[in-house]
């Protein structure tokens, strides 16, 4: 246990921690995601980490839905064979 760990709502700090990608994805039972967002209310270490954590997990997720840039040199050729 870390010497800064609380327990809150039942739940160890760590263990928040090691069920927030679970938690992000919605794969929690409800009675679970309770208990987080029980401890996370009252624990500012936890909830400061938790939205750090998810600001970061929502811009992977916006990245990975943009599509691949095209490299110009294939840009060109594609023009070029389209007569643009």
């Amino acid at each position: 246990m870390r010497p800064s760990e609380r327990t809150v709502a039942g739940l160890t700090c760590s263990e928040v921690l090691a069920d927030l990608s679970p938690y992000l994805d919605g794969e929690l039972a409800p009675d679970r995601r309770g208990n987080i967002e029980a401890h996370v209310s009252e624990c500012q270490a936890c909830a400061a980490f938790g939205q750090a954590f998810g600001g970061m997990v929502d811009a992977v997720r916006a990245r990975l839905r943009e599509p691949e840039p095209v490299p110009a040199e294939i840009a060109e050729r594609l023009k070029t064979a389209l007569g643009s």
